[in-house]
């Protein structure tokens, strides 16, 4: 079923930008990480990102419109994530080669990948209480049963070092 509102199209895009961000961020953490179980949380965590960003290809891209060419209602879709989405949730094109730069340790590292994922998880839980359909609901409770599953994975890494 294609999405009929912009706010389930919002939802895909946000998502998109949070996996693939998320994606690059736990990546570059892994190939820093000195130690072997935080380095094995981080490259787990990037994976993850990765499926998700193909569920959301594979899945909801179709659902919400989006294809290989960029239309017109994409690309205000997009001007208007960037105007009104929270950048506290990788939900803007980052340069996370230079956000690794500022975090000079592994722990603040972790400290922000566990605000920025609870985060994401509440903003998607309010939106599923103002999603106009089940289907967007749906999606948006799906997205942050995700990322609170990453949450206890983080806090379990924090934990440990």
């Amino acid at each position: 079923m294609t999405f009929e509102h912009l706010e389930e199209k919002e939802a895909v895009e946000i998502a998109s930008l949070i996996e693939r961000n998320g994606f690059a961020f736990y990546s570059i953490l892994a190939e820093k990480a000195e130690d072997k179980t935080v380095k094995a949380a981080f490259k787990k965590l990037a994976q993850d990102e990765k499926k998700h960003m193909k569920v959301l290809e594979k899945k909801y891209y179709p659902e919400a419109g989006f294809g290989q060419v960029i239309t017109d209602e994409e690309i205000a879709i997009e001007d208007y994530i960037s105007r009104v989405a929270d950048p506290k949730i990788f939900t803007e094109e980052i340069d996370v080669e230079k956000l690794i730069h500022l975090i000079n340790n592994t722990k603040k590292a972790v400290m922000l990948a566990i605000h920025t994922e609870k985060y994401a998880a509440e903003y998607f839980e309010g939106m599923a209480k103002k999603a106009s359909t089940k289907e967007g609901a749906a999606m948006y409770r799906e997205l942050a049963g995700e990322e609170r599953e990453h949450v206890k994975v983080l806090e379990g890494v924090l934990k440990s070092i």
